[in-house]
């Protein structure tokens, strides 16, 4: 089966990802000719984490609306986040005709400010697929 590899960089696990709506939104929005383009960003896999995070920007830009509030744990103890739903896809830039990691609709919290990605990936994201970490090559392979 195709799978998706990266090498493995000093900020650690870095995939390229588009965000947008999540489908149920898009896919009408598409039909009828309109809908927004996806927004290409970095990310970076975060296996302590549950789930997702994605920057306010990238949400801001594709005009998704909070679905609601919820209180998680971070290290300084609870913090309020806005929840929102997007599809992502998790594929490599360089080659978009290999096998994406692809998300419809996803839960995610706004990532906190001055983090350097676009989105944090969490666990949720990483039991959907495969993932083999090949620590002495310095490479890393998705597989959806």
């Amino acid at each position: 089966m195709a799978h998706l590899t990266f090498p493995i960089v000093p900020a650690g696990l870095v995939v390229d990802v588009l965000v947008n709506l999540q489908a149920s939104v898009l896919v009408p929005l598409r039909s009828s000719g309109a809908g927004p383009s996806p927004v290409p960003g970095k990310g970076l896999i975060d296996t302590g984490s549950d789930v997702t995070a994605v920057s306010l920007p990238i949400l801001q830009q594709l005009g998704i609306p909070v679905v609601r509030q919820t209180t998680t744990q971070g290290i300084g103890g609870s913090v309020l986040v806005n929840l929102y739903r997007v599809s992502l896809h998790i594929l490599d830039m360089q080659n978009v005709g290999l096998p994406w990691v692809s998300e419809a609709s996803l839960l995610v919290t706004e990532l906190a400010p001055g983090i350097p990605f676009d989105v944090l990936l969490g666990m949720e994201v990483l039991l959907t697929c495969k993932m083999f970490l090949d620590g002495p090559a310095r490479q890393f392979t998705v597989e959806p």
